[in-house]
Protein backbone atom coordinates (compact mmCIF):
# COMPACT_ATOMS: atom_id res chain seq x y z
CA UNK A 1 0.00 0.00 0.00
CA UNK A 2 1.29 3.51 -1.04
CA UNK A 3 0.41 6.23 1.22
CA UNK A 4 0.97 9.85 0.02
CA UNK A 5 0.98 13.28 2.03
CA UNK A 6 -0.35 16.69 1.12
CA UNK A 7 2.15 18.47 3.69
CA UNK A 8 4.46 16.83 6.03
CA UNK A 9 5.25 20.14 8.55
CA UNK A 10 4.00 19.51 12.42
CA UNK A 11 1.13 16.89 12.38
CA UNK A 12 1.75 15.75 8.80
CA UNK A 13 5.40 15.12 9.78
CA UNK A 14 4.26 13.74 13.05
CA UNK A 15 2.15 11.05 11.67
CA UNK A 16 4.75 9.71 9.04
CA UNK A 17 7.09 9.68 11.58
CA UNK A 18 5.32 7.83 13.52
CA UNK A 19 4.03 5.64 10.81
CA UNK A 20 7.48 4.60 10.05
CA UNK A 21 8.93 4.62 13.58
CA UNK A 22 5.75 1.84 14.01
CA UNK A 23 7.01 -0.68 11.59
CA UNK A 24 3.60 -0.44 9.80
CA UNK A 25 4.19 1.47 6.67
CA UNK A 26 7.80 1.52 5.40
CA UNK A 27 9.41 4.71 4.61
CA UNK A 28 9.91 4.01 0.72
CA UNK A 29 5.67 3.62 0.41
CA UNK A 30 5.20 6.88 1.63
CA UNK A 31 4.66 9.66 -0.72
CA UNK A 32 5.53 13.07 0.18
CA UNK A 33 4.77 16.85 -1.64
CA UNK A 34 6.08 19.78 0.94
CA UNK A 35 6.75 23.42 -0.41
CA UNK A 36 8.98 23.43 2.56
CA UNK A 37 12.01 22.20 0.56
CA UNK A 38 14.14 22.32 3.91
CA UNK A 39 11.64 19.53 5.40
CA UNK A 40 11.53 17.48 2.42
CA UNK A 41 15.05 17.00 1.74
CA UNK A 42 15.99 16.19 5.75
CA UNK A 43 12.47 13.70 5.68
CA UNK A 44 14.15 12.24 2.47
CA UNK A 45 17.58 11.71 3.74
CA UNK A 46 16.72 11.00 7.02
CA UNK A 47 13.74 8.82 7.09
CA UNK A 48 13.78 7.89 3.42
CA UNK A 49 10.43 8.84 2.27
CA UNK A 50 9.80 9.36 -1.48
CA UNK A 51 9.79 13.26 -2.12
CA UNK A 52 7.67 14.01 -4.71
CA UNK A 53 7.72 17.37 -7.51
CA UNK A 54 4.12 17.69 -7.48
CA UNK A 55 0.36 16.78 -6.26
CA UNK A 56 0.12 14.43 -9.92
CA UNK A 57 3.06 13.00 -9.26
CA UNK A 58 1.82 11.71 -5.35
CA UNK A 59 -1.89 11.21 -6.18
CA UNK A 60 -1.03 9.11 -9.17
CA UNK A 61 1.49 6.73 -7.17
CA UNK A 62 -1.04 6.33 -3.77
CA UNK A 63 -3.45 4.57 -2.66
CA UNK A 64 -4.32 6.80 -0.16
CA UNK A 65 -3.91 10.80 -0.01
CA UNK A 66 -3.42 12.60 2.90
CA UNK A 67 -4.37 16.06 3.43
CA UNK A 68 -1.70 17.27 5.93
CA UNK A 69 -2.19 21.20 5.17
CA UNK A 70 -3.94 23.77 7.12
CA UNK A 71 -7.07 25.13 6.75
CA UNK A 72 -6.96 28.20 5.39
CA UNK A 73 -5.62 27.04 2.09
CA UNK A 74 -7.30 23.42 2.06
CA UNK A 75 -9.63 24.96 -0.12
CA UNK A 76 -6.75 26.28 -2.83
CA UNK A 77 -5.09 23.03 -2.83
CA UNK A 78 -8.06 20.81 -2.95
CA UNK A 79 -8.36 22.91 -6.33
CA UNK A 80 -5.17 22.09 -7.64
CA UNK A 81 -5.78 18.30 -7.03
CA UNK A 82 -9.37 17.40 -7.44
CA UNK A 83 -8.68 16.65 -11.43
CA UNK A 84 -6.06 14.23 -10.29
CA UNK A 85 -8.39 12.72 -7.36
CA UNK A 86 -11.04 12.18 -10.11
CA UNK A 87 -8.80 10.65 -12.20
CA UNK A 88 -7.21 8.24 -10.16
CA UNK A 89 -9.68 7.79 -7.26
CA UNK A 90 -7.66 6.92 -4.05
CA UNK A 91 -8.66 7.55 -0.29
CA UNK A 92 -8.99 11.06 0.72
CA UNK A 93 -8.06 11.22 4.28
CA UNK A 94 -8.44 14.95 5.97
CA UNK A 95 -6.77 16.05 9.03
CA UNK A 96 -7.82 19.53 8.59
CA UNK A 97 -9.23 21.66 11.73
CA UNK A 98 -13.03 22.90 10.94
CA UNK A 99 -13.47 21.41 7.39
CA UNK A 100 -16.15 19.01 7.21
CA UNK A 101 -16.25 16.15 5.04
CA UNK A 102 -19.37 17.67 3.40
CA UNK A 103 -17.64 20.95 2.88
CA UNK A 104 -14.75 18.61 1.15
CA UNK A 105 -17.38 17.04 -0.56
CA UNK A 106 -18.78 20.24 -2.02
CA UNK A 107 -14.83 21.75 -2.93
CA UNK A 108 -14.51 18.81 -5.39
CA UNK A 109 -17.83 18.81 -6.68
CA UNK A 110 -18.17 15.12 -7.20
CA UNK A 111 -18.19 11.94 -4.99
CA UNK A 112 -15.19 9.90 -3.82
CA UNK A 113 -14.55 8.02 -0.39
CA UNK A 114 -13.52 10.58 1.58
CA UNK A 115 -12.47 10.10 5.79
CA UNK A 116 -11.67 12.81 8.00
CA UNK A 117 -9.60 12.46 10.93
CA UNK A 118 -8.41 14.30 13.85
CA UNK A 119 -5.10 13.50 15.20
CA UNK A 120 -2.32 15.04 18.04
CA UNK A 121 1.26 15.28 17.50
CA UNK A 122 1.85 12.56 19.66
CA UNK A 123 1.20 10.46 16.81
CA UNK A 124 5.08 11.10 16.53
CA UNK A 125 5.91 8.73 19.44
CA UNK A 126 2.78 6.19 18.90
CA UNK A 127 0.88 7.71 21.47
CA UNK A 128 -2.10 9.83 19.58
CA UNK A 129 -5.63 9.92 20.47
CA UNK A 130 -7.32 10.52 16.90
CA UNK A 131 -11.25 10.82 16.18
CA UNK A 132 -12.18 9.13 12.59
CA UNK A 133 -15.79 9.22 10.54
CA UNK A 134 -16.17 9.27 6.91
CA UNK A 135 -18.66 10.52 3.97
CA UNK A 136 -21.78 8.48 2.42
CA UNK A 137 -19.30 7.80 -0.51
CA UNK A 138 -16.90 6.23 2.06
CA UNK A 139 -17.29 2.37 2.59
CA UNK A 140 -16.86 0.86 5.59
CA UNK A 141 -13.60 -0.90 4.19
CA UNK A 142 -12.71 2.32 3.37
CA UNK A 143 -12.30 3.57 7.33
CA UNK A 144 -10.95 0.18 8.42
CA UNK A 145 -8.13 0.89 6.39
CA UNK A 146 -7.85 4.29 7.75
CA UNK A 147 -8.32 2.87 11.38
CA UNK A 148 -5.85 0.27 10.52
CA UNK A 149 -3.43 2.12 9.40
CA UNK A 150 -3.89 4.83 11.82
CA UNK A 151 -4.00 2.50 15.24
CA UNK A 152 -0.36 2.44 14.69
CA UNK A 153 0.32 5.66 15.95
CA UNK A 154 -2.07 5.35 18.72
CA UNK A 155 -5.56 4.69 20.04
CA UNK A 156 -8.36 5.68 17.26
CA UNK A 157 -12.22 6.45 17.83
CA UNK A 158 -15.03 6.46 15.09
CA UNK A 159 -17.29 9.56 16.54
CA UNK A 160 -19.91 11.09 14.87
CA UNK A 161 -18.92 14.51 13.21
CA UNK A 162 -20.77 16.74 15.08
CA UNK A 163 -18.61 15.80 17.50
CA UNK A 164 -14.71 16.44 16.00
CA UNK A 165 -14.83 20.20 17.37
CA UNK A 166 -15.14 18.71 20.76
CA UNK A 167 -12.75 16.03 19.92
CA UNK A 168 -10.13 18.31 18.98
CA UNK A 169 -10.57 20.53 21.93
CA UNK A 170 -9.83 18.08 24.53
CA UNK A 171 -7.03 16.04 22.10
CA UNK A 172 -5.58 18.06 19.78
CA UNK A 173 -5.62 20.83 21.34
CA UNK A 174 -4.53 19.42 25.03
CA UNK A 175 -0.81 18.84 24.10
CA UNK A 176 -0.26 22.18 24.15
CA UNK A 177 -2.41 22.95 27.46
CA UNK A 178 -0.36 19.80 29.54
CA UNK A 179 3.14 21.82 27.73
CA UNK A 180 2.06 24.90 29.46
CA UNK A 181 1.08 23.18 32.73
CA UNK A 182 4.34 21.33 32.83
CA UNK A 183 6.51 24.36 32.12
CA UNK A 184 4.29 26.31 35.17
CA UNK A 185 4.87 23.32 37.44
CA UNK A 186 8.70 23.89 36.85
CA UNK A 187 8.77 27.36 36.68
CA UNK A 188 7.10 27.49 40.38
CA UNK A 189 9.76 25.25 41.35
CA UNK A 190 12.61 26.86 39.61
CA UNK A 191 10.86 30.29 41.44
CA UNK A 192 11.99 28.59 44.62
CA UNK A 193 15.42 27.51 43.68
CA UNK A 194 15.51 24.47 42.22
CA UNK A 195 17.74 24.22 38.37
CA UNK A 196 14.67 24.52 35.52
CA UNK A 197 16.37 21.66 33.73
CA UNK A 198 15.47 19.29 36.59
CA UNK A 199 11.77 20.95 37.77
CA UNK A 200 10.84 20.10 34.24
CA UNK A 201 12.26 16.74 33.67
CA UNK A 202 10.71 16.34 37.50
CA UNK A 203 7.38 17.73 36.49
CA UNK A 204 7.25 15.69 33.03
CA UNK A 205 7.77 12.66 34.91
CA UNK A 206 4.76 13.21 37.40
CA UNK A 207 2.58 14.17 34.33
CA UNK A 208 3.50 11.32 32.68
CA UNK A 209 3.06 9.24 35.41
CA UNK A 210 -0.29 10.52 36.77
CA UNK A 211 -1.73 10.22 33.26
CA UNK A 212 -0.66 6.50 33.24
CA UNK A 213 -2.01 5.83 36.48
CA UNK A 214 -5.35 7.27 35.53
CA UNK A 215 -5.95 5.47 32.54
CA UNK A 216 -4.96 1.92 34.19
CA UNK A 217 -7.69 2.91 36.89
CA UNK A 218 -11.20 2.71 36.97
CA UNK A 219 -11.49 5.59 39.28
CA UNK A 220 -12.99 9.05 39.00
CA UNK A 221 -10.02 11.60 38.61
CA UNK A 222 -11.75 12.96 42.00
CA UNK A 223 -11.00 9.62 43.55
CA UNK A 224 -7.21 10.02 42.67
CA UNK A 225 -7.16 13.45 44.01
CA UNK A 226 -8.82 12.01 47.49
CA UNK A 227 -5.79 9.59 48.01
CA UNK A 228 -3.07 11.96 47.29
CA UNK A 229 -4.62 15.15 49.39
CA UNK A 230 -3.71 14.07 53.39
CA UNK A 231 -5.72 16.51 55.81
CA UNK A 232 -4.12 19.46 56.22
CA UNK A 233 -1.08 18.66 54.25
CA UNK A 234 0.28 20.69 51.28
CA UNK A 235 -1.67 18.55 48.31
CA UNK A 236 -4.89 20.29 49.56
CA UNK A 237 -2.74 23.69 50.12
CA UNK A 238 -2.53 23.18 46.29
CA UNK A 239 -5.54 22.20 45.20
CA UNK A 240 -7.42 25.01 47.18
CA UNK A 241 -5.28 27.23 45.25
CA UNK A 242 -5.67 26.09 42.45
CA UNK A 243 -9.52 26.12 42.66
CA UNK A 244 -9.57 30.01 44.46
CA UNK A 245 -7.73 31.14 40.87
CA UNK A 246 -10.20 29.47 38.70
CA UNK A 247 -7.83 26.41 37.43
CA UNK A 248 -10.58 24.18 36.44
CA UNK A 249 -13.22 27.17 34.84
CA UNK A 250 -9.98 27.85 32.61
CA UNK A 251 -9.84 24.63 31.28
CA UNK A 252 -13.01 24.39 30.56
CA UNK A 253 -13.42 27.90 29.09
CA UNK A 254 -10.48 26.76 26.81
CA UNK A 255 -12.72 24.22 25.63
CA UNK A 256 -15.68 26.08 25.21
CA UNK A 257 -13.58 28.41 23.36
CA UNK A 258 -11.37 25.80 21.06
CA UNK A 259 -15.12 24.51 19.62
CA UNK A 260 -15.87 28.29 18.99
CA UNK A 261 -12.91 28.42 17.03
CA UNK A 262 -13.18 25.12 15.06
CA UNK A 263 -16.90 26.06 14.27
CA UNK A 264 -15.72 29.58 12.97
CA UNK A 265 -13.13 27.56 10.80
CA UNK A 266 -16.11 25.68 9.13
CA UNK A 267 -18.37 28.49 8.78
CA UNK A 268 -20.75 27.45 11.48
CA UNK A 269 -22.08 30.08 13.70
Amino acid sequence: MKLGFIGAGNMGGAIIKGLIKSGKISAENINVVEKNNTILDTMAKEQGINPCKDYKELINGSDIVFMAVKPVVFPSVIADIKDCIKAKGPLLISMAAGITTESIDEMLGFETPVVRMMPNINAEILMSATALCKNSAASDKDIDTAEDILSAVGMTARIDENMFAVFSAIAGCSPAYVYLFIDSLAKGAQKLGMNKKQALATAAAAVSGSAAMFSRSDAHPWELIDKVCSPGGTTIEGICTLEEYKFESAIVKAVENSVLKDMALSGKK
